[in-house]
């Protein structure tokens, strides 16, 4: 299992806004599973990415998300917060 505990997990899966077909396009089979491998193939905390999602809604997921993730793993701000440096 993650360590994400079950109810936020359901709650991000009830959140989603977009269609289901387009998380599996990107080989997830739900919103979390997508968020949780946006949140390792960037080298980010899995608990902060959730956090800016919720920040930022489900309908950014495949736009602002995205875009969030990929500045702040490329350095262009927050790269320490996504990682988990200094939690």
């Amino acid at each position: 299992m993650t360590g994400t505990p079950l109810a936020t997990i359901l709650r991000l899966n009830a959140a989603r806004t977009i269609d289901l077909s387009r998380y599996e396009e990107e080989g997830n089979f739900d919103r979390f599973g997508y968020i949780k491998d946006l949140a390792e193939n960037h080298g980010a905390d899995l608990a902060t990415v959730i956090e800016i999602a919720d920040l930022l809604g489900p309908e950014e997921d495949f736009d602002g998300l995205e875009t969030t993730i990929e500045d702040a793993a490329e350095g262009f701000g927050f790269g320490a917060i996504i990682s988990g440096v200094g939690q």
